[in-house]
């Protein structure tokens, strides 16, 4: 164990922590500071040797618990009944931008890149899914009208449960080519989303069921209410993964479950306190993958960049502009709707899970996609405050 790396760690939460606000003024987001820390840790200390010491058998459960807990916590925040009200935004970005976003992004990776088209799509499903995270100023900007903010944040919060069971099939027939027919494989895909639909269904209402009578009963605590969702998020997506199915979108329609059958108050405070919890995991993966990165930013190539710009850029904007083409928003909030589509979270922890594979083509998949969130957690970043405030002026 390298304790003075950990320290620095411990130090650059501490700091964080204490400056949030001056650093939010100065246009630094907590994934940019996190990415950067972990950046310094392989530049100023031995990265073979910390490399040695991350065991991938405890850093990996640990990246994929924490998408788990988000995509239960985004899932039940939607508050579907609303998003039905105010449906016309968020399904022209999830059922129209989404799919164009991968087709085009799967047809400029094959040709630019000389990937596989099998390659190709598993790379453009990677970098698909959105963070609002990565822009929380806009989000919380009050000058921005609302329907802008919540299409972002209700996109971001469904397109990494939508992504899931098609990166998932992706990865499952890109790592065996030759060994699954078409058939079996869709036959293990649908059993996979069987068990975790069973597994969600079953153990969310126990849950609810469970929760409404502790609640009759007063017996909750203040202390301990904030693990209630994280351990719940935890046990559906760890007992689906020990059943062969799949433990994200268990996770993800666990959340769904809750927020249409479980109507109480009291639901917004266990989703936040659980977040909160979550919110530690997420910072340690960004420094992992800021340390990460730096080996693959050595050997990038202009290919590699090139397509990492356009992924940020044109691959997200076009196929948002002509999804919005027949919307009644001015020109100006379908742009902005169109910017912000930050890679974050959901892009890393695929990425992660893509480092697993043996396959010759890994390689080009995870510098294009470690590039993209790179590029994607600064350039939106440090555009979150100027676009908010050019709301500011708005009559």
């Amino acid at each position: 164990m390298n304790y003075h790396a950990l320290a620095w760690v411990g130090i650059a939460i501490f700091v964080y922590s204490l400056s949030v606000r001056q650093l939010q003024r100065a246009e630094l987001t907590g994934p940019m500071w996190f990415v950067l820390i972990g950046i310094s840790l392989a530049l100023g200390f031995d990265q073979t040797l910390l490399l040695n010491q991350l065991d991938r058998e405890i850093w990996q459960p640990l990246v994929e618990l924490t998408l788990a807990i988000f995509l239960f916590s985004d899932a039940a925040k939607t508050r579907l009944r609303v998003l039905m009200e105010s449906v016309h935004l968020p399904l022209l970005l999830l059922l129209v931008g989404l799919p164009l976003t991968v087709v085009f992004a799967t047809v400029m990776a094959h040709f630019s890149l000389g990937l596989s088209w099998l390659a190709a799509a598993l790379l453009a499903i990677i970098i698909a899914p959105t963070d609002a995270a990565l822009c929380r100023g806009f989000i919380t900007a009050k000058q921005v009208p609302a329907n802008l903010r919540e299409a972002i944040n209700v996109e971001s919060g469904l397109n990494d449960g939508l992504c899931v069971p098609l990166f998932l099939l992706a990865m499952s027939a890109f790592n065996n080519p030759e060994e699954l027919s078409g058939a079996s494989l869709l036959a293990v895909f649908v059993r996979e989303i069987g068990i975790a639909v069973l597994v969600a269904v079953t153990f969310t209402a126990l849950a609810i069921f469970l929760i409404s009578k502790a609640k009759e009963r007063h017996l909750f605590a203040q202390s301990t209410s904030p693990f209630l969702f994280v351990g719940f998020a935890i046990t559906v997506y760890a007992l689906t993964q020990g059943l062969h199915g799949s433990g994200f979108i268990a996770a993800f329609v666990s959340g769904l479950l809750f927020d249409k059958f479980y109507h109480d108050a009291f639901k917004d405070q266990l989703i936040e306190e659980g977040e909160n919890i979550a919110e530690l995991a997420s910072v340690l993966i960004w420094i992992l993958f800021g340390f990460i990165s730096v080996s693959t930013i050595m050997s990038l190539s202009w290919e590699t960049v090139f397509y990492a710009l356009c992924a940020v850029t044109l691959l997200r904007i076009v196929p948002v502009v002509l999804a919005l083409y027949f919307s009644r928003e001015s020109w100006k909030s379908k742009l902005t709707l169109a910017w912000f589509g930050p890679r974050g979270m959901a892009s890393v922890v695929f990425t992660m899970m893509l480092l697993e594979l043996e396959q010759p083509e890994v390689q080009t998949i995870s510098q294009v996609a470690v590039c993209t969130i790179l590029l994607s957690v600064f350039l939106h970043g440090l555009t979150t405050r100027p676009i908010s405030l050019s709301f500011s002026n708005k009559s």
